[in-house]
């Protein structure tokens, strides 16, 4: 059977894992329950941004999240 999907759409382990902690990160900061509708919305994010440029790094990433999300922004005091 033929794939839909190209091989060069799928994560690699160490691709979901960076992922995965810029998520929990971004859930962390902004006191969201990760398993909310918003922590899903959050979750998409992550992946797309990360699949529209898959050599960003963390920090790359979890700044292009936090400046395309102002409720997900590190809160402060």
């Amino acid at each position: 059977m033929v794939s839909r999907f190209p091989q060069s759409e799928y994560l690699r382990l160490e691709d979901l894992a960076l992922c995965q902690r810029v998520f929990d990160q971004i859930c962390a900061d902004a006191s969201l329950d990760s398993t909310s509708i918003e922590a899903e919305a959050l979750a998409a994010m992550v992946l797309s941004a990360f699949q529209r440029s898959p050599d960003k790094t963390e920090a790359d990433l979890l700044a292009a999240i936090r400046s395309g999300r102002n409720d997900f922004e590190k809160q402060t005091g």
